[in-house]
């Protein structure tokens, strides 16, 4: 079997495995996979369920492409993050529902407190600002923030994730969701997660560190991260003043 077909192969079952999941819907999503000239990548408008190795687009660097079919209209996010990461051998962007409803809000998934999740992918997920498929200029920004981490939340869209391989980026766009969920658990219930202490956060960081995970200083998140957050607090408070006060809604 050749290079070319197994990389095909391997992007189709990824594609499969995330609509297996529920993690894509539609025509949601893309996967891909570096190759000699540039990346191989799951074609537009075309199910995640039936994206077979023939279906499967080949594209240059700049995301041109060289073979048949015609590569998604997110295909820049995939652009930026292997110009970015010379180590990234696949990416992987979906819209798994916990995660891609703090991206959807625009609520930064982090500081990370679960040891697991901080050892795995680090204590900021970085919240990339919102971007209009087709936009250029996602592919600098996606960029940019996986400078400083391996996965990502889209403002407005879903999770992209990059690793080695097909596996290890699935597996980080799957802890991502799993952590989000627990998250909205406990915000929603039980209460929000205590910070982690120094020690704890040298500790682990230390252990990230000695994992090869480890990537700097975490890019900053944009100045209207919060706003979701705000936005509910302020409810929040104006019920319990009419409360208090006796006043009808």
């Amino acid at each position: 079997m050749s290079a070319d077909l197994r990389q095909r192969r391997a992007v189709s079952e990824y594609s499969l495995l995330l609509h297996a999941q529920g993690f894509v819907a539609n025509h949601d999503g893309n996967v891909s996979a570096r190759a000699s000239s540039g990346f191989l990548i799951t074609p537009t408008a075309v199910s995640k369920r039936v994206c077979t190795p023939e279906t499967i687009v080949a594209c240059d660097a700049a995301g041109k492409p060289t073979s048949r079919g015609r590569p998604p209209s997110e295909v820049a996010l995939h652009v930026g993050a292997y110009r970015a990461r010379s180590d990234a051998m696949a990416v992987i962007h979906a819209h798994p529902p916990h995660a891609s409803a703090f991206a959807l809000a625009e609520v930064p998934l982090g500081p990370v407190t679960m040891p697991e999740v901080f050892v795995s992918i680090g204590e900021h997920i970085p919240l990339v600002p919102r971007y209009l498929p087709k936009d250029p200029a996602a592919a600098d920004a996606v960029g940019a923030a996986f400078a400083h981490a391996d996965v990502l939340l889209l403002a407005g869209n879903g999770v992209i994730a990059v690793g080695p391989d097909l596996e290890t980026a699935y597996l980080r766009v799957e802890l991502v969701e799993h952590f989000a969920r627990i998250l909205s658990i406990a915000r929603g219930g039980v209460g929000a997660p205590p910070p982690l202490s120094e020690r704890e956060r040298a500790t682990l960081t230390e252990l990230r560190k000695k994992a090869g995970l480890h990537r700097g200083a975490p890019a900053p998140a944009p100045s209207n991260a919060p706003r979701a957050v705000d936005a509910v607090r302020a409810v929040v408070e104006q019920e319990v003043r009419r409360a208090l006060s006796g006043e009808k809604s």
